[in-house]
């Protein structure tokens, strides 16, 4: 769910948009790949969520989520990363979004792992 209805200024007398004249644009929201946002989460607009971001049930996300965070809550707040800073760095790199779906298939076994040195050791020795 998109949050974030900018059509309801509260610094009018009446807050009914009457006309659109009343949208003030907050900024598209971008969610990265690998994205993960739990059922009745609210995205607000202008929110970019990070790849391999995950957003727990029903949190509201006001602010930019870095890559590989979990945030929860109202408003979310970050409750941990799912991997350590060498390793996200690792997967940013690799960038296995943009890998060709020959080349996911060959890593299926490596992406259903933990094990973030053993897929960009796989990557490097069968993708070049």
């Amino acid at each position: 769910m998109m949050g974030g209805n900018q059509l309801h200024r509260t610094d009018w007398i009446s807050a009914f948009p009457f006309d659109t004249r009343c949208f003030v644009p907050a900024g598209d929201t971008i969610i990265g790949d690998g994205c993960w946002i739990g059922s009745r989460a609210m995205i607000m607009q202008g929110v970019k969520l990070g790849e391999g971001a995950i957003v727990a049930t029903g949190a509201v996300v006001t602010k930019d989520v870095p890559p590989y965070a979990v945030v929860a809550g109202v408003p979310a707040q970050i409750m941990k990363y799912r991997f350590s800073p060498d390793a996200i760095q690792k997967l940013l790199s690799a960038r296995i979004y943009d890998l060709d779906e020959k080349v996911l298939l060959k890593i299926r076994e490596n992406l259903q792992s933990d094990n973030v040195d053993a897929l960009i050791e796989f990557l490097q020795n069968h993708t070049a």
